[in-house]
């Protein structure tokens, strides 16, 4: 899910992206085999580049290397994703006051052009899911470049793909940005105005904010399921 770039990529970046986006959305089920030739064919890059995106995905845990048998779309559920979120979360906000003290114009210049392109998306009622995860993406992406730390910007990465992927396979729905466009706002704004504080709260408000509107359907399927039975 990079609909944002203009450069053009390695053919090991085409590979990567168009698997990561394939396991994410979990077209790739858990457990499924990765067959390179198809991969190859399917992507229209060589061996080479493709096992570089492979080693790459393998590093993010989207990917399990299984010793003279190849790649594995590793496993996940419902309960990795609450597991992941709670270490997200306090990954995010961390990131969120580093960036408040790090952030340069150009950075700031380029959340508010993300932002009026999903206000763009939202008026004219967009309703492809791959678009608003990937504006949702692109914001947690550059606040993390902000945050300086490139350690930090790795992590998030990995997570952010780990947690939209156990929605998918989960089937749980995922936030749209017809309500998470204000969040953006008001996370653009504290970061404007170099404060640590505010840029905290703003990043721990939209993202317990999304993870409550997770949670509520889930426990009101569970709750449905144990009405059922009585």
């Amino acid at each position: 899910m990079q609909p944002f770039s203009t450069k053009k990529m390695r053919l090991s970046d085409v590979a990567y992206h168009g698997l990561r986006t394939a396991i994410i959305k979990a077209e790739l089920l858990p457990g499924s085999p990765i067959d390179e030739k198809e991969c190859m064919e399917r992507l229209s890059v060589g061996r080479t580049p493709l096992r570089e995106a492979l080693q790459r995905l393998a590093q993010e845990d989207l990917l399990l290397a299984v010793p003279q048998r190849g790649y594995f779309v590793s496993s996940t559920s419902a309960t990795d994703f609450f597991q992941l979120q709670e270490f997200r979360i306090q990954a995010e906000v961390w990131a969120a006051r580093l960036a408040a003290t790090r952030i340069s114009d150009a950075q700031l210049d380029r959340l508010a052009a993300l932002i009026e392109e999903a206000r763009a998306g939202v008026e004219a009622q967009r309703m492809e899911i791959e678009w608003h995860l990937g504006i949702d993406e692109e914001m947690h992406k550059l606040i993390a470049e902000a945050s300086g730390n490139t350690y930090l910007m790795q992590a998030l990465t990995r997570l952010y793909a780990l947690s939209v992927r156990s929605l998918y396979v989960s089937r749980m729905p995922v936030a749209l940005l017809f309500e998470d466009l204000k969040d953006m706002v008001v996370i653009h704004e504290a970061l404007a105005s170099r404060d640590p504080d505010k840029a905290e709260a703003a990043m721990q408000a939209h993202l317990s904010v999304s993870a409550t509107n997770l949670i509520r359907p889930v426990e009101a399927a569970r709750h449905m399921r144990v009405e059922t039975r009585k």
